[in-house]
C-alpha cells in the first residue's frame, strides 16, 4: 500500500503504539532490574584490583535504567496526547512523505526509532528533534523541503496529514 492510501487510522496507529509501549515497558523494566541486581550482587564484588566486574555492571545497569526512563517519558506522552487531525508538522502528527526513496508513513514524536505495522502499512516513529522533524516542523500538506541525508541532499513532500 502506498503512503497516500487511505489505510492508515490515526487513532489505530495511537492503540499500536501504546501496546506497543506497553510491552516495551515491561520488557525493559525487566532487564534494568536484572541488571541492578547483578550490579548489587555478592559475586559482583572485585576479587582484585584489576577485577571491573561491578563497574562493568554498574555500567549496563545505568545504561538500562536510561532506557527505561526513555520509555516510560515516551509512554507517557503517547497515553496523554490528543489524537486530534494535525494540519502541520508537530509532535503528534501522522504524516505521509514522499521523497525519491518512496512513500512512508511518519508519527512525530518526542523520540524516534520505533516501527510500527497497522493494518499492514509501516509506520515509522521520527523524533521532531530529529533532522527530518525539524525540516518538516510547522510544514503541511503539499510543502515539500530538502533534507541532508546519509545519501545525499533529497526533496522530501508533505502528501497527507492527520
Amino acid at each position: 500500500m502506498s503512503a497516500g492510501g487511505p489505510g492508515v487510522d490515526k487513532e489505530q496507529v495511537f492503540d499500536v503504539l501504546r501496546a506497543r509501549l506497553r510491552d516495551e515497558l515491561d520488557a525493559v523494566g525487566r532487564g534494568a532490574a536484572m541488571a541492578r541486581d547483578a550490579a548489587t550482587s555478592a559475586e559482583a564484588r572485585p576479587e582484585n584490583q584489576y577485577d571491573t566486574r561491578a563497574l562493568e555492571a554498574s555500567y549496563l545497569a545505568a545504561g538500562q535504567g536510561e532506557r527505561l526512563a526513555a520509555a516510560r517519558a515516551l509512554s507517557g506522552w503517547a497515553e496523554v496526547v490528543a489524537v486530534r487531525r494535525s494540519t502541520r508538522v508537530e509532535a503528534g502528527a501522522l504524516a505521509a512523505l514522499d521523497s525519491p526513496t518512496g512513500a512512508q508513513w511518519i508519527l512525530f514524536a518526542p523520540r524516534g526509532g520505533l516501527e510500527l505495522l497497522v493494518d499492514g502499512v509501516t509506520v515509522t516513529l521520527i523524533s521532531v528533534s530529529s533532522p527530518l522533524g525539524t525540516a518538516l516542523a510547522g510544514l503541511g500538506v503539499d510543502d515539500e523541503v530538502e533534507v541532508d541525508s546519509p545519501t545525499g541532499v533529497r526533496t522530501v513532500a508533505i502528501t497527507h496529514l492527520r
